[in-house]
């Protein structure tokens, strides 16, 4: 059984939130037909992703070719927006990076708001 930081489990819950609205975009029908394909066809259960992220994103590629870049961007907006950072699109940055670094960001700030209020409490 994985050992996960609270903080990692936080964020795994809140991409796979993501992951569902960002498929949402394409309807509800093709949301569950994707989720059953990654699963069947990719071995990528739902709530795998955040631990899965590189082969979600490869299956999201052999299944949708340069669209996946749509859905990856969708996925990425809704990310940012339930973790309250700024989404900021870079042409050239791939969707794990840009993942990995939002993730950064929630978790410094984070950190910067625990210390503030330990301070404030203090």
């Amino acid at each position: 059984m994985e050992c996960r930081a609270p903080k990692e489990d936080e964020f795994a819950k809140i991409l796979i939130e993501a992951v569902d609205q960002g498929l949402l975009f394409l309807g509800a029908s093709a949301q569950k037909a994707i989720y059953f394909h990654l699963e069947k066809d990719y071995s990528v259960k739902k709530e795998k992703v955040p631990a899965n992220v590189e082969a979600f994103v490869n299956a999201l590629e052999s299944i949708f070719g340069a669209g996946a870049l749509v859905i990856e961007k969708s996925i990425l907006k809704n990310l940012h927006s339930k973790l309250g950072v700024e989404y900021k699109e870079k042409k050239n940055l791939k969707f794990i990076d840009s993942l990995n670094t939002a993730r950064e960001i929630w978790l410094n700030q984070r950190d910067a708001n625990v210390i503030s209020l330990q301070t404030q409490l203090v």
